[in-house]
Parts: C-alpha cells; sequence; structure tokens
C-alpha cells in the first residue's frame, strides 16, 4: 500500500542530510526531491556494476530502508525523482 508523503516528512529529509528549510510548501517539497535525485544518481554513477543492479542497490540504501517507494526518475539533464511512503502491509487474523 501506498501513502502521499507529508510536509513533515519532507522536512525530516531535509533536516537529516542538514539543509535549510525553505519557508513555503511547495519549496520544501522541490528541494527533498531535488536532495534524494541528486544522491540516487550519484549513487548509480559510483558503484561499478551494470547499470539495473546498480539502481536496484541505490534504491533499497536511499529509499527503502527509509520507509519510501522510488518511482520514477531520471539522472540526465533535469534531474528528477517520485517517490511515495510504504506501508507495512497488516496482517489478517485467522479463526480456527
Amino acid at each position: 500500500m501506498v501513502k502521499k508523503i507529508t510536509n513533515n516528512e519532507y522536512i525530516k529529509i531535509l533536516e537529516f542530510y542538514k539543509i535549510p528549510i525553505p519557508k513555503t510548501k511547495n519549496l520544501i517539497q522541490k528541494e527533498a526531491e531535488n536532495v534524494l535525485s541528486e544522491k540516487l544518481c550519484k549513487c548509480i554513477k559510483d558503484i561499478d556494476v551494470e547499470e539495473p543492479r546498480s539502481i536496484g542497490i541505490c534504491t533499497k540504501t536511499i529509499f527503502n530502508k527509509k520507509g519510501f517507494t522510488r518511482g520514477k526518475f531520471r539522472c540526465k539533464n533535469k534531474r528528477f525523482v517520485t517517490f511515495r511512503k510504504t506501508m507495512p502491509k497488516k496482517t489478517r487474523k485467522t479463526n480456527k
């Protein structure tokens, strides 16, 4: 299950990377997405294995461990990445 990211979560991302927090919500969101897209693209270039495998490794370290799901991204020309918050699957109780 995927959920939209709140403004507080964008602020937590910026605080984690020690980046000053802008005043408006739109700027906060853009700044957080820019930071993560830059981080992803640098990680992909630094790893020496094939590109699809390096994308998976970097996605796991940057997004999945923080509880996000990576969507579309681009590293050439204008960098961008889309991501959402993942919700843990709820376990169902079965009656005996």
